[in-house]
């Protein structure tokens, strides 16, 4: 594994010591800064992996490059370098050095505080690349695959915490539950690609017709539930009312992009809001807002009902 260091400093003499004590190894590559402005104007263009920089320089000092650094890229590791003793170097340390060199340089030394910080630099790396992973993993675990929103499986952690807090600090909250009207006939007449495409249509249509903090899932085949925090009855039904009109306005394209003009897609909502005296569990607010829902078919279909 090859290591970028950038080295700073304004005395070609100092530089050329450093390059020969670290172009000895074949995993280095070198690059060269006379202050620290010029080192700011490299970082930019190129990624590090460590930075060696003496403290004391004309225009712009280490001390002031640590400093940059620590605000613009904090887990980039620096050795500061100085022959003004312990002051200095306790200053660079406090400023987020990695680590302060004493003038003058003992080869072995110098190359052995190079490794230690390259180590921690490759570890970072790993491990900022571990998290990553571990994040995608945990998104692809709560994700329906088909529509992007969140799935039944994650629901249940959601809905629990939202309603306990909810109910803990006498909050508002209304859930929401979306059916596709007569989706079964769209399976039947354009196929169940055709059926998977509207769905993925009308999940993108549910993210945009509700707010960030709004929580949308897929609750089962063409059934999507959305959690509204502090959102009370009324808040509830006009984002479901608007969601409704997006959806009856909504063209269905079939899958070689021509408009299916003979194909409408229309939802039903049932929305329930806590609190409410009958709701006393999250799984009291789901059934309101399913029975709620049971009652916007039975008036005919895309139609809101508030339970």
């Amino acid at each position: 594994m090859s290591f970028s260091i950038l080295v700073v400093d304004d005395a070609w003499d100092s530089r050329e010591v450093i390059t020969s004590i670290l172009n000895t190894s074949e995993d280095y590559h070198l690059f060269l800064a006379e202050n620290g402005q010029d080192a700011i104007r490299k970082l930019k263009t190129n990624n590090f992996d460590l930075v060696i920089t003496d403290i004391s320089m004309p225009v712009m000092d280490g001390l002031e490059l640590l400093d940059h650094l620590a605000v613009e890229m904090p887990d980039l590791p620096v050795i500061t370098f100085t022959g003004f003793g312990d002051l200095f170097g306790l200053k660079a340390l406090e400023r987020g050095a990695e680590d302060c060199i004493f003038k003058p340089f003992d080869a072995r030394d110098f190359k052995l505080r190079v490794a230690k910080a390259l180590k921690y630099s490759r570890l970072k790396k790993y491990h900022d690349l571990l998290e990553q992973k571990n994040e995608e993993l945990r998104l692809l675990s709560i994700t329906d695959q088909l529509t992007q929103l969140y799935n039944r499986r994650y629901l249940q952690e959601v809905l629990r915490r939202e309603f306990t807090r909810a109910k803990r600090y006498r909050s508002r909250l209304s859930c929401m539950i979306v059916d596709i009207d007569h989706f079964k006939a769209v399976n039947d007449n354009l196929g169940h690609l055709q059926g998977d495409a509207v769905l993925r249509e009308l999940s993108a249509l549910i993210r945009n017709a509700t707010r960030e903090v709004d929580i949308p899932f897929r609750f089962g085949g063409e059934e999507f539930l959305v959690l509204l925090p502090e959102t009370d009855r009324r808040g509830a039904e006009v984002v479901a009312e608007r969601l409704r009109r997006a959806a009856e306005a909504m063209p269905v394209f079939r899958l070689g992009g021509e408009l299916a003009e003979d194909v409408k897609v229309t939802i039903s909502v049932g929305v329930a809001a806590f609190p409410d005296p009958r709701i006393r569990s999250e799984i009291d607010l789901v059934t309101q807002a399913d029975e709620a829902l049971y009652l916007a078919k039975r008036q005919g279909r895309n139609c809101v009902m508030v339970g």
